[in-house]
């Protein structure tokens, strides 16, 4: 007879390779902070390695600005410095129409306990089943998609 693995079993959680590489829909408020000041946003999709924010104005490639968000079910928030990756602009050329003007953030400064925390939000949400997910992030410019 079989039973059923209990739901933080090894054979339930995502697998780093997974974690590392998917990206979910996440539609949530958030705050960019840059030289200019704090801008409230909405987050668009979420991965360990970034978000994507929609914005209106672009933001020059390679700009330090720092993102502050919450987790569903956490009111602690999650502050990352993060790199301006690529531009979806609103206007001229889409790097892809599958997203709203916006820009890609990277995170490149975490916390360790606030990516622990994402890791085990988005290993957690993995578990919910089978979910669209969003098309990997286009190739910087320069670089062979993967």
């Amino acid at each position: 007879m079989f039973k059923a693995a209990p739901s933080d079993s090894p054979e339930t959680a995502a697998s780093d390779e997974v974690l590392d590489k998917v990206r979910i829909p996440f539609i949530q408020r958030a705050a960019l902070l840059h030289p200019q000041g704090e801008e409230p946003l909405f987050l668009v999709d979420l991965a360990l390695a970034g978000a994507f924010a929609e914005r209106a104005e672009p933001l020059p490639a390679g700009a330090r600005v720092r993102l502050r968000f919450r987790l569903p079910g956490n009111e602690i928030p999650v502050v990352v410095g993060c790199r301006v990756a690529w531009s979806n602009p609103k206007a001229g050329r889409l790097v892809t129409k599958a997203l709203p003007a916006g820009v890609g953030l990277e995170f490149v400064d975490m916390a360790a306990p606030d990516h622990a925390r994402l890791r085990a939000y988005l290993s957690d949400y993995l578990k919910g089943g089978l979910r669209r997910f969003h098309r990997p992030w286009p190739p910087m410019s320069g670089e062979s998609d993967p």
